[in-house]
């Protein structure tokens, strides 16, 4: 059995990454027109999970793109839960939001925000 080394692994995930649909189709004429696969490079080729014959035409199935991304984010470093700011604080995004969330907002002097109506008031709009 071949190794697989990081770069090949890596290649793989960029050609599933990087492919688009319109390498594969295109809409002309009202209708849709699927290229040749020996037309297409390898590393289009590589996206494609399958081809089969269905009772509506051909079904192509690519592999998923966003889980491709994902993975190729997660290794490059890109979804880190802490980040430097340029002047080098560390700084946590979810943790801020929740710290954001949790602080009490004064409403009284915003006429756009009405107070709820106590149980037993008149409303009027």
């Amino acid at each position: 059995m071949t190794e697989l080394s990081t770069h090949e692994i890596l290649e793989e995930l960029r050609a599933i990454a990087m492919a688009r649909a319109t390498d594969f189709m295109a809409v002309r004429d009202g209708g849709l027109e699927i290229r040749a696969t020996d037309s297409l490079t390898p590393e289009q080729a590589a996206a494609i999970a399958s081809i089969e014959r269905s009772t509506g035409g051909l079904k192509v199935k690519f592999y998923d793109k966003l889980k491709a991304l994902e993975l190729l984010g997660k290794y490059l470093g890109l979804f880190e839960t802490r980040a430097a700011w340029p002047d080098g604080q560390e700084t946590n995004l979810l943790q801020a939001i929740v710290d954001a969330t949790n602080k009490e907002v004064p409403t009284d002097d915003l006429p756009e925000l009405q107070q709820a109506a106590a149980a037993g008031d008149d409303l009027v709009e």
